[in-house]
Formats: structure tokens, sequence, C-alpha cells
């Protein structure tokens, strides 16, 4: 699916058939004269499989020079390995690099022990506090946003003159008309109400354009109002 003319969904919740995890976590591409920048990369092995076919589909033959992680949860870090074994650079949130070095959470008192586990990796950069870098010549502003995992993070940027914010499984947007929102999965180890409550006012301060999230529903209009809208939800359901 072509979000913009340089922003790909390539995996995910548009491509599952009932019963198919194969697919899970939705994984986004930003396309650059150098490369291609993914969001995420869904589940081990499944997970590469689908995004390299995804971009032959849209005859994008660049290779794919970054790979930023939302959050470490299996569907959407697991083939992490594989395409850092290719040539890509590992961007994670400082509070997750455990999960990923670990292969998982093997050994950890998780009920996922024996199902949720993928080839262990260590980050090429790990982001301790928010930050800006510059990926491809792109600026991308790194939020800090505890909660679903102690090193979730939300992902800013600008392309195709469109503000993006990309959410992971922190905030998914929801309802008939996208006039509601999910705030995610809560059975991680490290799930806090509280923190996700200030990571929602804390991100209500942004203004975007369009969130894509981990999951699901994508809003590619009014996404600052939508914030608000989180940040409101979250403040009365979870606090």
């Amino acid at each position: 699916m072509r979000v913009t003319n340089n922003i790909y969904v390539l995996s995910g919740s548009y491509f599952s058939a009932v019963g198919d995890a194969s697919t899970l976590g939705d994984v986004y591409g930003i396309r650059t004269p150098q490369g291609v920048i993914l969001i995420d990369c869904g589940p081990p092995k499944t997970g590469p499989a689908m995004l390299r076919e995804t971009l032959a589909y849209f005859e994008v033959s660049e290779p794919i020079t970054h790979l930023v992680i939302t959050h470490a949860h299996w569907d959407h870090c697991g083939g992490a390995k594989e395409l850092q074994d290719a040539g890509a650079k590992v961007i994670v949130g400082k509070e997750d690099v455990p999960y990923c070095t670990n292969g998982g959470v093997k050994g950890m008192g998780s009920p996922f022990d024996d199902g949720h586990v993928f080839d262990a990796f260590t980050p090429n950069i790990v982001i301790a506090d928010d930050q800006t870098l510059e990926l491809n010549g792109i600026p991308f502003e790194f939020i800090k946003i505890p909660g679903h995992t102690k090193g979730s993070m939300a992902i800013r940027t600008v392309v195709d003159g469109k503000s993006v914010l990309f959410t992971g499984d922190s905030l998914q947007p929801d309802g008939l008309f996208l006039d509601d929102v999910s705030l995610g999965w809560q059975g991680d180890l490290t799930f806090s109400r509280q923190d996700i409550v200030e990571s929602m006012m804390k991100l209500m301060k942004y203004e975007t354009d369009m969130i894509l999230s981990g999951h699901g529903k994508i809003c590619l209009r009014n996404g600052t109002k939508l914030l608000r809208h989180a940040a409101q939800t979250a403040f009365l359901t979870l606090r």
C-alpha cells in the first residue's frame, strides 16, 4: 500500500489472512535516494520475506539502510537480525535493548517464552533521550513514550511535505470514523498505565498530519486532533 509518493505500508494488518500471524506488526518504508528507511520489520523470517516481496511489487530496488524499531516486541523487531546482517543500521530505545540482545523474553518469566523468540541482535544506535537524527538526509525526531514497553518511541518526520508520526503500538487510531484510539496491548512485563498517560500527554503537544501505527487503522489527516483525543482517553481510562 502506498501512503504518499515515498511512504509505503510493506507488511502487517493489511496483508493478513484469517489466522495468519506471519504478517503481524505493520511495517512502513520511507524511500530516499540513498535507500529505504524501515519503521519496524515484523516477525522473524516471515517479516523480512514479506518486506522483500512488497518492495519488489512496488519496484523499489534501493537497499534498506536503516531500521527504526518503535518498540521491542517480537512482531515488530523479530526480523531485525536478518536485516542487520544484510546491511541495515538498527535503531532502538535504550530500555528495550535487553529484549533485543536476549532474543525475546526467554527466561524472563513471560507466558510467551516459547513462542515469541527471534535471533538476538545488538542495535547499532541506541536512543536514550529525545533527540533528532538525520537519516539519509532527512531529520527524524525520536520521542520517548514509555508505557507499552519501557523503551517505546514515537518517530516524527516530514515526507512529501506532510508531517508523519509513527507511534508503534502505543497509540493506534480506531473507531468507524477514526474518532477513537487504542492504547495498545497491556500484557508486557514492563507495561505501565501511568507511563502511558504521561506519554500521551507528552504527544498531545506535537502537531502532525498523519499517524501511522503498529497495527490496524492509520490516520492520513487531522493527526493532531487524534493526539489530543488520545491524551484525553488515557487520562480518563488509565490514570
